[in-house]
C-alpha cells in the first residue's frame, strides 16, 4: 500500500495514525477518521451557524479529555458534526512524518472521500466504509485483496474542496483557509468602516470648532467655558435683580391713594426700596402696608407728621 503511495505522484495522500512516511516535502494529506469524531444529527436549526453553537452538546460527555473545535456540515435535512482536538492531531503527525515535513493542505476523510460506496482496504490493518454518509475506519476483513487499488484510484480522481484545513506547525493551530479569508475580509472591512466613521467625526468636529470660533468672535464672546458660566450668572443675578425692581414698581403703581396723598419720595438700593408717602390721616398705615404687604415684603415703617415712610425690601 505504502509503495503505491511513494510511486504514484498522488494528489493526496491518506494519512493513518500507524504510517510511518519517509518522504519530506509539501504533502496534500488526508486524515483517516481516526484522527477525529463524527455524528450525524438531527438539530432544532435550519443553517450550519446555528448547528455550529449547539456542536459542543452534541458531544458532551462523549469525548476524551481535550481541547475540541467543531466543523458542521449540512446533510439534507441533518448535520453532520466533525469534532477534533488541534493539538492532538499536530501531536499525532509529528509521529508519521519527518520532522522537516510540511503540509500543504490537510482534509478530513469525511469531506474527501465522502463519494465512497463500498468497504475500502487501506492497509492491512484497517478499511474505509461508508454508514449513512459517515466515512468511518473498520477492520480490513470487509475488504477483499483486490479492492486494496481502489483507494489509489479515489485519491488519483479526487478534486480539492472547501473543506480543508490550514496547519501551521509552528503556531501549533489548525484553521479553515475559508475562515481565516473570511476573517480578515471582515477584518479589512470593519477597519475601513472605523476609518470612515473617524473622517466624518473628525470633519464634523473641525465644522463645529470653526461655527464656535466664529460665533465668539461675532459676539465677543470669552473663549472658555468657565468664563461664560460666570457671565451667565451674573446676569441671571442681574435680570432677578431687575425683575424685583419692576415688579415693586408695578406693585406701586397700583396702590390707591386718596386725594391729598401723594408719593413724596422714592430712593432705591441694591438691597431695598425706601419710600415716603405723605398723607394726612395716620389709620391710613395700616391701610396702605396691608395693601403693598400682598404682593411685597415690608422690613420697616413709621409714620411722622404727615408722612408714613416704609422700607421694602427687593
Amino acid at each position: 500500500m505504502k509503495k503505491a503511495f511513494n510511486k504514484s505522484p498522488q494528489k493526496f495522500m491518506f494519512v493513518t495514525k500507524k504510517d510511518k512516511f519517509i518522504r519530506g516535502g509539501k504533502q496534500n494529506i488526508i486524515l483517516s477518521p481516526e484522527f477525529y469524531w463524527v455524528k450525524k444529527v438531527k438539530l432544532p436549526v435550519k443553517n450550519v451557524s446555528a448547528a455550529k453553537r449547539l456542536a459542543a452538546s452534541v458531544y458532551e460527555g462523549a469525548l476524551p479529555e481535550g481541547n475540541y473545535s467543531y466543523e458542521v456540515r449540512k446533510a439534507g435535512d441533518e448535520f453532520i458534526i466533525i469534532a477534533y482536538d488541534k493539538k492532538k492531531i499536530l501531536d499525532d503527525l509529528k509521529k508519521v512524518f519527518p520532522a522537516k515535513s510540511t503540509f500543504k493542505e490537510v482534509y478530513f476523510a469525511q469531506d474527501v472521500l465522502d463519494d465512497i460506496k463500498e468497504c475500502t482496504a487501506v492497509n492491512e490493518h484497517s478499511a474505509l466504509a461508508n454508514i449513512d454518509g459517515i466515512i468511518v475506519s473498520i477492520p480490513s476483513a470487509c475488504a477483499d485483496t483486490d479492492s486494496n487499488s481502489k483507494l489509489a484510484d479515489i485519491l488519483e480522481s479526487a478534486k480539492p474542496k472547501k473543506h480543508r484545513i490550514s496547519l501551521s506547525a509552528s503556531s501549533n493551530e489548525l484553521l479553515q483557509r475559508a475562515d481565516v479569508i473570511a476573517l480578515s475580509i471582515l477584518s479589512l472591512i470593519v477597519g475601513a468602516s472605523f476609518l470612515l466613521e473617524y473622517i466624518n467625526y473628525k470633519n464634523e468636529t473641525n465644522k463645529l470648532e470653526e461655527q464656535r470660533a466664529k460665533i465668539q468672535k461675532e459676539y465677543k464672546l470669552p473663549p472658555t467655558m468657565i468664563q461664560l458660566k460666570s457671565i451667565k450668572k451674573s446676569l441671571n443675578k442681574k435680570f432677578k435683580s431687575q425683575k424685583s425692581i419692576r415688579d415693586l414698581l408695578n406693585t406701586l403703581s397700583t396702590l390707591i391713594l386718596k386725594k391729598d396723598e401723594y408719593i413724596e419720595q422714592l430712593d432705591l438700593n441694591k438691597q431695598s426700596l425706601s419710600l415716603k408717602i405723605h398723607t394726612a390721616d395716620p389709620k391710613r398705615e395700616s391701610q396702605i402696608k396691608k395693601s403693598l404687604s400682598k404682593k411685597a415684603k415690608i422690613e420697616s415703617s413709621s409714620y411722622e407728621g404727615d408722612s408714613l415712610s416704609l422700607r421694602i425690601s427687593l
